[in-house]
């Protein structure tokens, strides 16, 4: 028999996806950073340009007014 879920367990459950989701972008942008920063290949002035890399892909996808699906 199904269980009725209210409001107050409904928005607990929604706001767990959205933290989720936050977690999860969070976790991809900073970790790609991290991979520039202890790549010892690249002198100190490649990493900067390649994290300022990063960062403008990071506005250019955040200015962006389509939502993207997260994969399950």
């Amino acid at each position: 028999m199904a269980k009725a879920v209210s409001t107050t367990d409904f928005v607990r459950i929604v706001a767990q996806e959205v933290s989720s989701g936050i977690e999860r972008a969070l976790d991809y942008w900073m970790g790609r950073i991290e991979l520039e920063v202890v790549d010892r290949s690249l002198s100190t002035t490649e990493r900067i340009c390649a994290i300022e890399q990063i960062l403008r892909e990071y506005k250019e996808s955040a200015d962006t007014a389509e939502l993207g699906c997260a994969s399950a």
